[in-house]
C-alpha cells in the first residue's frame, strides 16, 4: 500500500477519499481499498517524513491534501528499482484447495466463483471503454497534474506517456488473467461433469 500511495502522490496531491476512490477504481485487482490500510500506511509515510499534508477549506468543508516529499519520492522510486517477484497468494483458494470436502456444495461453489471473475471483468471491461485513447493521458488530466502537486519531472508530453502506458498495460493485464481464471475454471468443472477427477 506505501508504494500505491506514494506513486500515486507522485502524479498529484490527493485528499485520502480521492486516493481510496483511485484504488478502488484502477487499482481494485491490485490491492484492497479498505480505508483502514490507506489510513494505516498515511500515518506510516507522515511519520517517516516520506509524505506531507495541507488543510485547507473548499466550500466550507475542511480537506487535508497529501503531497509527496522529496524523501518519498527517493524511497519510492527505490522500491520500483527492486525486481517484481510473483506473489500471487490468494487466501480464497485455501477454499479450492480443500473443495473436495463439499460434495454437494462444489458446483454452486464453482459457479459462483466463476460468476463473480465475470462481474470483476467486465467492471475492469467497462472501464477500459472509458480510458480512450489509450496509452495517453487526456489534455485535461495533463492540466489538472501539473496544478495538483504532482512531481513535475515526470509531468512532460512525454513523461506522462510513459507513465499512462504502464498503467494502461497493467490493466490489460488484468483483465488477460481473470478471462484465463475463468476459461480454466470453466474447464475444471467440464472434467468434473465428465467425471475426470473423481476416479
Amino acid at each position: 500500500m506505501d508504494t500505491i500511495i506514494l506513486g500515486l502522490l507522485m502524479m498529484k496531491g490527493s485528499t485520502i477519499y480521492e486516493l481510496r476512490q483511485t484504488i478502488k477504481t484502477l487499482l481494485f485487482s491490485i490491492c484492497s481499498d479498505s480505508m483502514g490500510s490507506i489510513q494505516a500506511s498515511l500515518k506510516k509515510l507522515l511519520e517517516n517524513g516520506y509524505i506531507t499534508f495541507e488543510e485547507r477549506v473548499e466550500h466550507g468543508i475542511n480537506k487535508k491534501i497529501y503531497f509527496i516529499q522529496k524523501e518519498g519520492k527517493a524511497y519510492f522510486l527505490k522500491k520500483l528499482a527492486t525486481p517484481m517477484k510473483n506473489n500471487r497468494k490468494n487466501m480464497e483458494l485455501a477454499k479450492f484447495f480443500f473443495m473436495g470436502f463439499a460434495e454437494e456444495e462444489q458446483m454452486g461453489l464453482l459457479d459462483g466463483y466463476i460468476a463473480e471473475l465475470h462481474a470483476n471483468l467486465m467492471e475492469l471491461e467497462r472501464l477500459s471503454e472509458q480510458l480512450e485513447p489509450r496509452y495517453s493521458f487526456e489534455e485535461s488530466f495533463h492540466q489538472e497534474l501539473q496544478t495538483m502537486g504532482g512531481d513535475a519531472i515526470y509531468l512532460t508530453k512525454k513523461g506522462r506517456d510513459h507513465i499512462a502506458s504502464f498503467q494502461y498495460a497493467t490493466l490489460d493485464l488484468g483483465m488477460d488473467a481473470l478471462r484465463f481464471e475463468i476459461e480454466w475454471f470453466q474447464k475444471f468443472k467440464s472434467k468434473i461433469y465428465k467425471g475426470v477427477y473423481l476416479r
